[in-house]
């Protein structure tokens, strides 16, 4: 087990981030382990285990001091590192990247490198069969880390949209913009396993803000307009994918996602899983007016099951504990009758530090 500890500081470090570190029965998931083993050589690991998470950078001639290394050898080696997106820093500065970073890096690139499927694999079993997935989408109380918003097309005309609640008018509010590919199409694309490949594109995520320039730095986003990103997800909704983003009221936010039932991170929760918290709702629900004429269409679209064609009512009939909000039915709707209606249903949280504070209280019992 010697060979192991610089791995299992390594890990010990990932776990006082917000989200933790992937464990079962109180102990590392031994395949996170191993996925820190495909990222870090031993002779790397006994550098990186010196590192923290992104609250606490590390200069390289301390992590040299740490090692009693050589402090050039040091940072060429953190250097190579960092430019694999393997861990974070700047100017001779380092630290750990954070989970979501850490446990994709290998799906943000399209194109099939040796190293992808195996972590596809260890993936599958860290957060799927481990359950990470749990950590990951909402804390260990169901505070989830991001929510639904519907493009304001689909809502019905004189609702109340406030601007950090809609598609559009959160891309207009960013300084940067970036596609970067969807890491968990591209997952199950490259271990082809992908369900929905017949009718969705492998696509993209919108970066934004810091987030996107962190992307577009290492050669992994494509920088886009305001009006391209806005045409993105309108695309990817008329396809029936659900746009996902920050669980806060903030303008400033890093992502939206489009989002599909059998592959995404946050989805599958409800789709899939047993996790009814992984996101948030939007504050609509969706409603079928007097024409409806019971075709279907909006029944066929839904991922959560929240909308039957009841023959007594003479209209499809939709459950709002279900419907999350999204607007992906109103899209097929050949009457136009289905519309998005507002309830006061979600609360986002005012900033990222007031959401990230909570998940670390109530995963951690500390103001991490």
């Amino acid at each position: 087990m010697d060979k192991d500890v610089s791995y299992l500081k390594i890990a010990e470090h990932f776990d006082e981030g917000t989200l933790g570190a992937p464990k079962v029965g109180g102990s590392f998931s031994k395949a996170f382990i191993d996925y820190l083993k495909l990222l870090y050589s031993p002779e790397e690991a006994e550098l990186v285990q010196h590192l923290r998470m992104m609250r606490q950078f590390t200069s390289a001639a301390d992590v040299a001091g740490a090692a009693g290394r050589d402090e050039g050898e040091v940072r060429s080696v953190l250097d190579g590192l960092l430019s694999r997106s393997y861990i974070v820093g700047l100017d001779g500065i380092y630290a750990l990247p954070e989970i979501p970073l850490l446990v994709n890096i290998h799906q943000f690139r399209l194109k099939a490198m040796p190293e992808d499927l195996e972590a596809a694999r260890l993936y599958q079993q860290f957060f799927i069969q481990d359950g990470f997935y749990k950590y990951y989408e909402s804390s260990e109380k169901g505070t989830p880390l991001t929510r639904v918003i519907p493009v304001e097309a689909a809502v019905e005309h004189q609702q109340k949209v406030l601007d950090t609640e809609e598609a559009h008018r959160i891309i207009e509010a960013q300084s940067r913009l970036a596609l970067v590919p969807c890491p968990c199409r591209t997952r199950t694309e490259k271990m082809g396993v992908r369900e929905c490949a017949d009718k969705n594109p492998v696509g993209d995520c919108i970066m934004m803000g810091n987030t996107a320039m962190y992307f577009e730095s290492v050669g992994l986003g494509r920088n886009v307009s305001a009006d391209e990103a806005k045409r993105y997800v309108d695309e990817m909704q008329e396809k029936g994918l659900v746009n996902i983003t920050d669980n806060w009221a903030r303008k400033e936010h890093t992502i939206i996602c489009s989002c599909c039932e059998c592959c995404c991170s946050q989805v599958r929760g409800r789709t899939r899983w047993d996790n009814p918290n992984s996101m948030a709702p939007s504050n609509y629900v969706a409603e079928a007016g007097e024409g409806c004429i019971l075709c279907g269409a909006c029944e066929e679209r839904c991922f959560f099951g929240a909308i039957h064609m009841d023959e007594g009512e003479g209209r499809a009939v939709v459950d709002p504990e279900k419907c999350m909000g999204c607007g992906v039915c109103t899209h097929t709707c050949p009457e136009e009758t289905m519309k998005l209606k507002r309830v006061e249903r979600s609360e986002s949280f005012p900033g990222p530090g007031d959401l990230y504070r909570t998940v670390a209280r109530e995963n951690k019992g500390t103001e991490a």
